[in-house]
Order: structure tokens, then sequence, then C-alpha cells
């Protein structure tokens, strides 16, 4: 029993991957479910147990991808020697995270095509959803430890947060910034500076 689920996990693990090429490559709308069997080695049929159709692989795809951020985020936090290097840590390792994996952050921002989001179901987007606070949870609860936030201020922060932490990401990812005689990172510590000291409890 355990080895069939490890090949069954292996077996889904590769489509996911080779999923995540093509749709990098092409996008939702372009890519195929043909597409996607030819680079994970197998055929069409063979997807099917694991995937009803192509949005439920690119669900699984972004998904997994939040997974990793999160995963990331607890480690790098964890390792904090106070609540403010806790915040700082947060901050930095969020923006290291997409930088160094642009490719995944234009999967998410794929899905937005004008200012509402397509291509999944509502349900998908739900648990997509559920997937992203889970791991903003981890710098809204820096922001908390360190400040004292209640529920509300602590949403409010980390909205802005978040809010920033993506814009710089698209400017920095869309080469903007030097056009505007900066860079992101220092960008990021002035912000980072600048938040702690707002926020800096009395």
């Amino acid at each position: 029993m355990a080895r069939d689920q490890a090949v069954r996990a292996l077996k889904r693990q590769i489509i996911v991957d080779a999923a995540r090429s093509v749709f990098a490559e092409m996008g939702l709308e372009a890519a195929s479910m043909r597409g996607i069997a030819a680079a994970a080695g197998c055929t069409t049929g063979a997807i099917y147990p694991y995937f009803r159709n192509k949005e439920e692989l690119y669900a699984a795809v972004l998904s997994d991808g939040l997974t990793s951020l999160y995963e990331h985020l607890a480690t790098a936090t964890g390792n904090a020697a106070n609540s403010r290097e806790r915040v700082e840590i947060a901050l930095r390792s969020y923006f290291a995270y997409y930088r160094s994996r642009p490719d995944e952050m234009s999967l998410g921002l794929y899905l937005y095509h004008g200012l509402k989001p397509a291509g999944l179901t509502p349900e998908l987007d739900r648990r997509l959803n559920r997937k992203l606070s889970e791991a903003l949870d981890v710098i809204g609860d820096a922001l908390a430890a360190y400040a004292g936030l209640d529920a509300d201020a602590r949403r409010m922060e980390l909205c802005q947060v978040f809010s920033y932490l993506m814009g710089l990401l698209i400017c920095d990812c869309t080469h903007r910034l030097g056009s505007l005689g900066s860079n992101a990172e220092a960008m990021l510590d002035r912000y980072t500076a600048d938040l702690l000291r707002r926020l800096a409890p009395h």
C-alpha cells in the first residue's frame, strides 16, 4: 500500500512539474492536456486519474508553489532572534522567494486578465486563496507579534505589506526601477525600516 501511494505521488508530481513548464511557456489558454502529457512523457489518458482538466492542473501548480512559499517563510522566520528581526526576515524572504522564481509569480498573475480573475472555477480560486492566506499569515503573525496588533489592525497592515511587495516585485521583474534611478533592495530596506518605525511598540 505504501509503495503504491509513493508511486502514485511520484507520477502526480511528474505531471505537475511538466505542467508547470508548459504553463510558464504557453500560458493557461494555449496549453493543452496533450502538450502536458508529451512533456511528462506519458499519454493524455494517464493524466486523467489525477486531474480532470488543465484548470485543475493549473491550480495544482499554483498550490504547490504556495506550499513552497509557506515553507520558505516559516523556515526563514523561525531563525529570527526577536520580533523585529522576524518582520525584517519575513518581508525580505517573501521578496527573495518570488524574485528568484519569476515564472512562478507570472503563473499566478496570469490568472488576471484586466481586473478580474479568469481560468479557474470559484472553488479552485477559493482553495488557492486559502493557501495564499496561510503563507501570508507568517508575515501577519510577525507584524502582530512585533506591534501588538489586534485582528483588524493586523489585517490592514498585512494587506498594505502584501500590496507593496507585489508592486515592487512587478516593477523589479519588468526592469522598471532602473529608469527611475532606484533599485528593489534599497526600496525594500527603506520600506521595512519605515514600517518598523511606524509600528514600533511604545
